[in-house]
């Protein structure tokens, strides 16, 4: 079985070094945040936001809302949750785990989670 390196040490850097993510007292976010000067991977109508509370992970994908017709819109929003999951973990096994992210945004990314992962900002 082939490891790659430097995916590996990306994961165990997220493990013991958690990315910017400060523990609150009982829920943290995280989120792209536009004024981090990165380029959203995911456009400039769509985001994702990593939510954890009381041990549960909820990651929610939401496309803006774009016009169908006069008078009438359309909104995309779909949840992946990780139940008695911590948000450090859940964002590890987005990365390790192509399948789920794709399920999340509703199309196969051969990317996947990593990209977005990069210009998460967690408080």
């Amino acid at each position: 079985m082939k490891i790659n390196l430097s995916r590996l040490i990306m994961l165990l850097a997220l493990v013991v070094f958690p990315l910017s993510c400060a523990a609150s007292s009982n829920s943290r976010v995280c989120q792209y945040n536009p004024e981090s000067g990165k380029p959203n991977p995911l456009g400039m109508r769509a985001y994702i936001t990593l939510t954890e509370d009381e041990g549960s992970t909820i990651v929610t994908y939401e496309q803006f809302p774009s016009t169908v017709d006069e008078n009438i819109t359309l909104t995309t929003k779909r949840e992946l949750t990780f139940h008695d999951t911590p948000l450090d973990t859940a964002r590890v096994i987005l990365l390790q785990n192509k399948n789920y992210y794709s399920e999340l945004v509703g199309y196969d990314d051969p990317d996947g989670f990593a990209p977005v992962n990069e210009v998460l900002t967690c408080e």
